[in-house]
């Protein structure tokens, strides 16, 4: 059920946040496709999986009942009531296969994707943060909690955690930020999920990429292609403008281009999955004249299986 930004913020959205607007309610309408109870029983199986077994109590061990503090935007029914009897502080009761993931996300805002080709439903920057947006809500709506990687000290959960989210990204959409974000720690147990076109100087991509990787923490790395970035059907004579201060470039017969073009960006594409997979990451390409459905699917499904 789509809801306008106003509500789901509490109040009148700020300036700010109205070009999010049709953003902030298609993310709802995508999320709501894949419902969060889903979410919630591939956790149970994934402990299940793992070998995690419920106690009645609270402790160390690998499946224990703990409490932890009520957030904001959780269901009133989740309070237990008895615990937060004894304290000035509600608190509610879980399981570890119930404890929430930090997830923490990073949408490129660099120059380049600003992009988008007539044969693109949406500029790369748009579809990122969809994808962010989508992803986050349902993660929220299944316990867990979400930050904007750089931005934010903690993760936050409920709608509060959302709606952070979403007014940070606002905060962020229209500035021209380098095409990876700086290395800062996570928790070992946090996922970070980087969604962008990742097109730099391939030293520096592989040194920022490292550094990233090189966190300990699971991640997951979602490139962003538009069609013809990917296919390149330009013929005849054709100019290319850069989106980043780079000097444009008139091609006689772009056709002539055409085949070492894809290769490279094939060789490109490979050489981000390599160094992923290689850390235990995780790389998908989506492409913006694509269904982000499927890229959604696919973001959920590997924040459970690192889990």
């Amino acid at each position: 059920m789509k809801r306008p930004i106003s509500n789901a913020l509490g109040q009148k959205a700020s300036p700010a946040l109205v070009p999010m607007m049709d953003l902030w309610q298609r993310a709802q309408s995508l999320a709501d496709r894949l419902p969060a109870h889903q979410i919630r029983a591939d956790k149970r199986l994934h402990a299940a999986q793992k070998g995690v077994h419920g106690r009645r109590r609270a402790g160390p061990g690998d499946s224990f009942w703990q409490f932890r503090p009520y957030e904001n935007g959780e269901q009133a029914s989740n309070i237990d009531w008895r615990r937060s009897a004894r304290s000035d502080a509600l608190y509610v009761r879980q399981q570890e296969w119930e404890t929430a993931q930090n997830v923490w996300f990073w949408v490129d805002s660099s120059a380049s994707m600003q992009f988008r080709s007539p044969l693109a439903q949406d500029s790369k920057a748009d579809r990122a943060i969809l994808l962010a947006l989508a992803t986050a809500r349902l993660l929220t709506g299944a316990g867990e909690r979400v930050g904007l990687y750089g931005q934010h000290e903690k993760a936050a959960g409920g709608r509060f955690g959302l709606e952070r989210l979403l007014e940070a990204i606002s905060r962020t959409r229209m500035t021209d930020c380098p095409p990876f974000p700086q290395s800062k720690p996570l928790d070992r147990h946090a996922h970070l999920i980087l969604i962008g076109d990742f097109l730099g100087e391939e030293d520096d991509t592989r040194q920022k990429l490292r550094q990233l990787v090189g966190l300990g923490v699971a991640g997951h790395l979602m490139q962003i292609v538009d069609p013809v970035e990917s296919d390149f059907p330009y013929r005849g004579r054709v100019r290319f403008s850069g989106m980043e201060h780079e000097d444009s470039l008139l091609l006689d017969r772009a056709d002539d281009l055409a085949d070492s073009y894809r290769k490279r960006m094939k060789a490109w594409s490979s050489m981000l999955g390599d160094m992923t997979r290689r850390a235990g990451w995780t790389h998908s390409v989506h492409r913006s004249d694509h269904s982000p459905a499927l890229a959604l699917l696919t973001l959920i499904a590997l924040t459970g299986r690192t889990g």
